[in-house]
């Protein structure tokens, strides 16, 4: 039998991890990375912008401290190449950062750096 466990979409995942920073009052914001577009002329415009793939999707400051958290869905979620070297580099920069697969890695990443 085919199992029919319900899994959120990283979109979810997402916005349930804003809602709790939002009621513990850190400051944060998404980090529009990849921005989906057909156009030549706008992916030359974001990338003449600075725009590059892999940074992690939300910049969270909490307790006066800067981390990053890359979200992804609990299950059936893939780490981009990209993605894997932003985390590396923030770390070694002193930045923590994490990919977190669902809300609740989120929130547990976060309490353990305030």
């Amino acid at each position: 039998m085919a199992s029919t466990e319900f899994i959120p979409s990283e979109e979810a995942e997402q916005a349930a991890f804003i809602e709790w920073l939002e009621i513990k009052g850190h400051k944060f914001s998404s980090i529009p990375n990849s921005t989906f577009t057909n156009s030549w002329n706008q992916k030359r415009k974001n990338r003449a912008m600075g725009l590059r793939a892999g940074l992690p999707d939300i910049l969270v400051i909490a307790n006066n401290k800067l981390m990053f958290v890359e979200m992804k869905r609990i299950k059936k979620s893939v780490i981009s190449a990209e993605q894997k070297e932003w985390i590396l580099r923030l770390n070694k920069a002193g930045v923590p950062a994490q990919v977190c697969k669902g809300v609740n890695e989120a929130i547990k990443f976060v309490e353990e750096h305030e």
